[in-house]
């Protein structure tokens, strides 16, 4: 069965340094959480506490409603799968996996048993007699993970397990990893500072900086609306704009420095006549019009193509760099040195106070912490 874990307000000092400041989440039975966020953030601390590494100096850690602050790791029922795998060289692969659950008393029959069913799960049952250096370091990493989950854990933790790889592996590796954890149901906390690997496996991320959640929310969700600049500024790629916000009624209308305007039917009871606001715009959330059409006036200072899009890099008139993305079917190739209007798409564009950088989008707020 799987188990809930529940963080309250839990604390992690080092001296005079407090790396996690009171953070609290519920991860839910079976679910894919991710610990998203810059290195230093207090991710693999806040990880280690969950294991039990590391101490905890206030709050607690529940399992299924049950503390857990003073149980022992080798009590706590737990799987960790490290970055840098931690497989002993001097055993085959079967005997890596066995490891384990010889150290738990478990019957030769049994351990056989379980042993093969998960090398067939994580797709390694073929190289069972090979010794790790004569794997690649995705098999490699397969053998971690099968490792962690043949003692049926009711956790599984993973510490930015696919760091290591290159690139292709790295995606090949994450989809197998989400696999094999919907295939067992197993509540999994991940941790990783690369936001589209997290935003490939998770069923929920929280956005950390600095020991502190910023947003939990599905990935989806943290995409389309983030709770502060932070966010909009660590997941995916957003360009900030200034702007002043004109209120007429119930009407919000975002007035930019060239002239351009932008009303927006969107925005929350906090939205004030007259404040300064930070407008954060995806790639993708501009439309590329011919100058001299209503929109912020840019020229084109270089482009990648992409294949299903191409990435323009351009300069606006009032000195902003942008990135726009054109999708395939949208316009023809622009050339370097070409003057365009950008538009904006009012629905999905993101719109934040100046002072405190939070959101000012209806039902911003929710999700977060």
């Amino acid at each position: 069965m799987s188990v809930s874990i529940d963080i309250d307000h839990v604390v992690k000092r080092y001296g005079d340094n407090t790396v996690v400041k009171g953070l609290s989440l519920h991860v839910k039975p079976g679910e894919f959480f991710t610990l998203l966020g810059p290195s230093g953030c207090g991710k693999t601390t806040l990880l280690r506490m969950i294991i039990g590494f590391n101490s905890i100096e206030e709050g607690e850690i529940r399992l299924n409603g049950k503390r857990i602050n003073d149980v022992p790791v080798e009590k706590r029922n737990m799987g960790m799968v490290f970055q840098n795998y931690a497989i002993f060289p001097h055993m085959t692969v079967r005997d890596n996996v066995a490891f384990g659950l010889q150290m738990r008393g478990a019957g030769k029959g049994d351990i056989e048993k379980r042993v093969d069913d998960i090398l067939k799960i994580v797709k390694i049952d073929h190289l069972k007699d090979r010794m790790p250096a004569a794997l690649s370091g995705g098999q490699q990493q397969r053998v971690a993970l099968a490792r962690a989950i043949v003692i049926q854990p009711e956790v599984l933790l993973m510490d930015e397990p696919l760091s290591n790889l290159d690139a292709k592996l790295r995606v090949e590796m994450r989809n197998a990893i989400k696999k094999i954890q919907r295939h067992i149901h197993i509540t999994t906390v991940y941790v990783t500072h690369d936001q589209e690997e997290a935003l490939a496996v998770s069923d929920r991320i929280a956005v950390m900086n600095n020991g502190v959640i910023q947003q939990i929310g599905t990935p989806q969700n943290i995409y389309k609306r983030p709770f502060n600049t932070f966010v909009a500024g660590f997941i995916g790629l957003s360009n900030f704009l200034d702007a002043k916000l004109q209120k007429d009624g119930n009407a919000h209308t975002l007035h930019f420095k060239d002239g351009y305007n932008v009303t927006m039917d969107n925005l929350d009871e906090s939205a004030k006549d007259g404040e300064s606001v930070i407008v954060s715009v995806r790639p993708e959330e501009f439309s590329i019009v011919p100058a001299g059409e209503r929109g912020i006036s840019a020229v084109v200072e270089s482009s990648v193509f992409l294949g299903i899009a191409t990435h323009y890099f351009m300069k606006s008139d009032d000195g902003n760099n942008l990135e726009v993305i054109q999708y395939q079917g949208e316009g023809s190739y622009l050339p370097d040195g070409t003057a365009v209007s950008l538009q904006l798409k009012s629905g999905r564009i993101n719109v934040f106070h100046s002072d405190s950088a939070e959101t000012m989008i209806e039902g911003g707020h929710n999700g977060t912490n």
